[in-house]
């Protein structure tokens, strides 16, 4: 009797061991990252064990409460007050705590088709809810300099977001943040209808232009910055240009300079892959205005012959 009671305590433990794996190894950790008198935020951290890599992936979400009481998805609609978004599912992805009291969110409904950026605050005992932004891409808060974060709207303007105090700056264009002294900005990007690369000092405030240095994409490797942190991004200004946000604000390539080149013969590739892309989106462009044009003709049809 005893083996067999042992034989089964051993198998009973072998399934629980293996219900983990069975469902990804799934491990949850909640962490409060804002807690005050009317506003809670809650991360919600799901890490899954992903056996084609042996490496856990992480995923947060976050959860929203008011006065101790969970946040509905109504009540986070209501609070929106966005037509659009009425009997939406939300999923809150981003949290960032901007004082004791008010949290910058991102927000997506649940089958991705519309996002937003908000800023929920708790004053005097009501909640309120600010759009920042709302798209149908990506709303994710992303770090830009120490105290800042960036925004991209649709269809890829970047909006710089001041956490304390709170203020939201619009910047035309498509721009990575490199780095920020008071209210200058340091900024990139690859300007593809010119071939050429942008470093540009800019006015928060205003968004004006205060000096600018362009370097032909035929020559110099277009740099990794997407992925990269604010540091990086900071060293890699600093490392390439010498900067001065003096009084005649100035950006010149350095002489010792640490920027890649190509050759020609790599640029005469990156062209003809360019060209190839384009030729792509072309297509499938002019495939997707066909097959809308015939289920038009379709529909017509159908209505007369009724």
């Amino acid at each position: 009797m005893s083996f067999r009671l042992d034989f089964l305590l051993r198998s009973a433990a072998l399934l629980v061991c293996a219900a983990p794996l069975l469902t990804a190894c799934a491990r949850t950790n909640r962490e409060t990252v804002l807690s005050s008198d009317t506003l809670k935020v809650v991360a919600v951290t799901e890490s899954r064990l992903d056996i084609n890599v042996s490496r856990y992936q992480h995923y947060t979400t976050h959860v929203l409460y008011v006065d101790g009481n969970r946040l509905s998805d109504q009540g986070f609609s209501a609070l929106l007050q966005d037509p659009d978004a009425a009997g939406d599912q939300f999923v809150h992805t981003d949290a960032v705590v901007l004082d004791e009291d008010a949290v910058l969110i991102a927000s997506h409904n649940r089958d991705g088709s519309r996002c937003w950026t908000t800023r929920l605050a708790g004053r005097n005992g009501t909640p309120t809810l600010d759009t920042i932004m709302k798209g149908t891409a990506d709303c994710s808060i992303r770090p830009a300099a120490p105290g800042w974060r960036a925004l991209y709207r649709d269809p890829g303007d970047l909006i710089l977001v001041r956490e304390r105090p709170f203020q939201v700056h619009p910047i035309a264009g498509y721009w990575y943040a490199l780095w920020i002294d008071g209210d200058t900005v340091a900024l990139y990007r690859n300007d593809r209808d010119h071939e050429r690369l942008v470093v540009r000092l800019a006015r928060i405030s205003s968004d004006t232009p205060l000096a600018e240095q362009t370097l032909p994409m035929q020559t110099y490797a277009e740099p990794d910055l997407l992925h990269a942190s604010p540091g990086q991004r900071r060293q890699w200004l600093f490392d390439n240009f010498t900067v001065s946000t003096g009084a005649a604000p100035s950006i010149a390539l350095r002489s010792d300079h640490r920027l890649d080149t190509i050759t020609p013969e790599v640029w005469a590739e990156y062209q003809a892959i360019e060209r190839q892309n384009k030729e792509l989106d072309a297509q499938a462009r002019a495939a997707g205005d066909a097959w809308i044009e015939a289920q038009r003709r379709e529909l017509m049809e159908a209505e007369t012959s009724k």
